[in-house]
């Protein structure tokens, strides 16, 4: 290999590293990884990179999109609810969803807060995938929803900017 080869193979490899460390402090611990993961197979003496990749193994759980995937593929042909909690819509998305998938698919969502569960929503569609309908009533009663592994978990979006900023 010439010099000239290996000069920039180790620039290339400095820009992976550059790119991976950005990613790790604005809190994109999946690309991070990826990226970082690539540096430490060519250099695994790198403390830096030994370091950040060590705190997201201890410290991150990458998101489970299987759940939402699994949701994505029940279309629901009709989605009638008129002045409803979230709490009754979510039972009507459960029912709806167990009929369009033949009894395979029940949506499990959590509702954080007895005072988020009571709000109201009106709702009509028609041919949309379960993980729409959910996004819909979710935007509707403005929360936010996670994806966990088993369940969707709903926030009220207050709540979730008042931890944001406690968290600072």
């Amino acid at each position: 290999m010439s010099a000239a080869g290996f000069s920039a193979k180790a620039e290339d490899l400095n820009a992976v590293f550059q790119q991976g460390r950005t990613a790790y402090y604005k809190g994109d611990l999946d690309t991070a990884y990826r990226l970082l993961s690539r540096v430490a197979a060519a250099n695994p003496k790198h403390a830096e990179t030994a370091n950040m990749l060590a705190y997201i193994r201890a410290n991150y759980q990458p998101k489970d999109q299987s759940l939402k995937n699994q949701y994505a593929a029940v279309t629901l042909p009709k989605v009638e609810m008129n002045d409803v909690t979230l709490t009754e819509a979510i039972e009507g998305l459960r029912a709806l969803s167990k009929n369009a998938s033949g009894g395979k698919v029940s949506p499990n969502v959590i509702v954080k807060g007895e005072e988020l569960a009571k709000r109201k929503l009106s709702l009509s569609l028609a041919n949309v995938p379960l993980d729409e309908a959910l996004n819909y009533v979710t935007q509707l009663v403005e929360a936010k929803a996670t994806y966990d592994k088993h369940a969707v978990i709903l926030t009220s979006q207050a709540d979730t900017l008042t931890s944001a900023v406690e968290t600072k």
